[in-house]
């Protein structure tokens, strides 16, 4: 492995890092607020492409982060529509602020 994969695969782990807390809130918490469907399901399709592209110039790192990314993005686009529009006590001071600025 060269110094260039060691760096790829580093950012590949923070990708992983970076998605662990929204997808353990979004399960645990059951909890959709701030998540767009739409967003996230363009970023599924945008990985998809990535993935065949990287495949095909066989560039393993890429390959790698794009299937962490497509895994990530499905599985937050599945447990969005699970839990659609739930929001975790937490977030559900925001969304009655919200609406009320969006009633007046």
């Amino acid at each position: 492995m060269n110094i260039s994969q060691i760096v790829g695969f580093s950012g590949t782990g923070l990708v992983i890092v970076g998605y662990i807390p929204q997808i353990h809130h979004l399960i645990k918490e059951q909890c959709t607020a701030g998540l767009s469907v739409p967003a996230f399901a363009v970023w599924c399709s945008a990985s998809l492409l990535f993935l065949i592209h990287a495949t095909m110039i066989r560039d393993v790192v890429f390959v790698g982060v794009q299937v962490v990314n497509l895994a990530a993005s499905g599985i937050i686009v599945a447990f969005c529509k699970r839990y659609a529009g739930q929001v975790c006590p937490s977030h559900a001071p925001a969304y009655s602020a919200s609406a009320r600025e969006d009633a007046s």
